[in-house]
């Protein structure tokens, strides 16, 4: 798993359109201007050539984010996943941790958070409704999980307010 190049984004922006539903991805232009301007990191694994899984990285001030994280279709179910995640929490293993889920719902949300919860995360009570990424899309209703504990209420305002500032680049509050 290394850092990816903009030569590589159409590549990996590919594998999350394949892997995401419009309403949680952002939209092209936008995710490659932000990539550009160096306020994530984008870490890929490829073998012969080949995108095998992708996760993309905002290093904050008080936390690590893990905004998308998508394998191949045809890779999945070979350990792959838990090779990035592993390598995630290895090279941020001095930092609080932490990604979005839906709120679980049906059991494809379940098996993802239990998949989660295998890796060392812990599903959080609180619940937001993700800010839209584009104007007619539909919102989202998601919860955090973290590593390697439970955020408390300090730390959950305190997170909450910058994804919101920096990740979502909106005003006010979640």
């Amino acid at each position: 798993m290394e850092k990816i190049s903009i030569s590589q984004f159409d590549d990996v922006y590919h594998l999350f359109q394949r892997s995401f539903v419009l309403e949680e991805l952002r939209p092209y232009e936008q995710m490659k201007k932000l990539f550009q301007q160096n306020l994530f990191s984008i870490y890929a694994k490829y073998e012969h050539n080949e995108l095998q899984g992708a996760m993309i990285v905002w290093e904050l001030e008080n936390c690590v984010y893990l905004e998308n994280f998508a394998i191949e279709t045809k890779m999945r179910g070979q350990g792959l996943g838990t090779y990035f995640l592993q390598q995630f929490c290895y090279l941020y293993k001095d930092k609080f941790l932490f990604l979005e889920v839906e709120v679980p719902h049906d059991e494809i949300s379940r098996k993802r958070i239990q998949f989660y919860e295998r890796m060392g995360f812990v599903l959080n009570p609180y619940q937001y409704i993700q800010p839209t990424f584009r104007e007619n899309d539909h919102s989202v209703q998601l919860t955090f999980m973290t590593y390697p504990k439970v955020m408390d209420d300090q730390q959950y305002q305190m997170i909450k307010k910058e994804i919101f500032k920096v990740v979502y680049q909106q005003k006010g509050e979640l």
